[in-house]
């Protein structure tokens, strides 16, 4: 599917709600200049400019996870997706272990990646730790519940689906709940997704 700039400033988004959610943990990020402007220009949607400023930072800090990271959502709106595995990777290896949140979203954002690439197994490893880091994040729960549907595990994509609810009542899940009531294998498979979407707002199954 083509990258748009609305898919990664939703992604962006999931960065710097990331970013407040770790602000009172005793964890040092960053704060060389080419690095923040880099930021900036992602949050002002300058995707151009943002690679320019990051580009320097990862030549100048080679170590940097984080710009690793950031970078790699620009490969990705590039649909560059070998460089942006890479530059996951990268960001992996050298990002704290103890910043959660932000190891969380690395493995998110390969995992969404190898799904894309029909990579199942790497890619449910990688959701797998995301939830296992960030269990509080429903895109993690939202995204297996993609892989499974697509792996043809209708129960574990309900599951999902259900905590996914179950943390956020207004959970974007409308398509793909749809997508399970038209290959429910049973009927009372087809009951229970009723009863999960009956739990979204502004939805009534009559």
């Amino acid at each position: 599917m083509k990258a748009t700039m609305k898919t990664l400033s939703a992604i962006l988004i999931c960065c710097f709600i990331s970013t407040i959610q770790m602000y009172g943990e005793n964890i040092q990020r960053p704060e060389s200049e080419n690095y923040v402007k880099g930021v900036e220009a992602l949050n002002e949607g300058n995707p151009e400019a943002a690679y320019t400023y990051l580009n320097a930072e990862i030549n100048e800090h080679p170590d940097n996870g984080y710009a690793h990271c950031y970078m790699a959502l620009i490969c990705n709106f590039c649909n560059d997706t070998k460089l942006a595995l890479q530059a996951l990777n990268s960001s992996l290896e050298l990002i704290p272990e103890a910043d959660t949140e932000y190891r969380s979203f690395a493995h998110y954002s390969r995992g969404v990646l190898l799904s894309n690439l029909k990579m199942w197994e790497r890619a449910e490893a990688d959701l797998n730790e995301a939830i296992r880091l960030n269990p509080e994040d429903v895109e993690n729960y939202k995204s297996r519940a993609q892989l499974y549907f697509e792996t043809e595990r209708y129960e574990e994509s309900l599951d999902d689906l259900t905590r996914a609810l179950k943390l956020d009542s207004k959970a974007d899940v409308n398509d793909l709940m749809l997508q399970l009531m038209a290959v429910a294998p049973t009927s009372e498979f087809m009951e229970r997704i009723t009863a999960t979407y009956q739990q979204l707002d502004q939805v009534t199954i009559h």
